[in-house]
């Protein structure tokens, strides 16, 4: 028998690579549904951005020139737990990290408390 069967697949907008799961298939995976297709690919990390469907590596490339433009997002100031494994931090002692919370951002910056800047105390305090 043969019949014809309706199938949705999914093609990154800005570079055109088809959704295979990161290359675990051999061939880009196909969906019953849009809505099926679009719910798999937005919960491995694709963007839809004004109509368009985006890949987790395009979608990261956009993030670090976004972050290079404009300036990273940072995070709040966390202490560092590594008790002295790092091997620095086993000489100077550990410092207060950030990250940028851009995904495919993977910048981070590291500060003193001594090094923060502060704020003044509200009036009347």
């Amino acid at each position: 028998m043969i019949r014809a069967v309706t199938c949705y697949t999914i093609t990154c907008d800005i570079c055109a690579t088809e959704y295979d799961t990161d290359g675990a298939e051999e061939r880009s995976l196909h969906f019953e549904s849009e809505a099926d297709a679009l719910a798999n690919v937005l919960a491995d990390g694709w963007t839809a951005d004004a109509g368009r469907l985006i890949c987790r590596t395009c979608v990261h490339g956009r993030n670090r020139a976004r972050c290079a433009t404009t300036g990273h997002i940072w995070d709040h100031w966390i202490p560092c737990h590594c008790r002295g494994l790092i091997a620095d931090h086993a000489l100077f002692g550990c410092d207060l990290y950030r990250l940028c919370l851009r995904p495919g951002c993977d910048a981070h910056d590291t500060s003193t408390l001594a090094a923060l800047p502060t704020t003044d105390d509200s009036p009347g305090r």
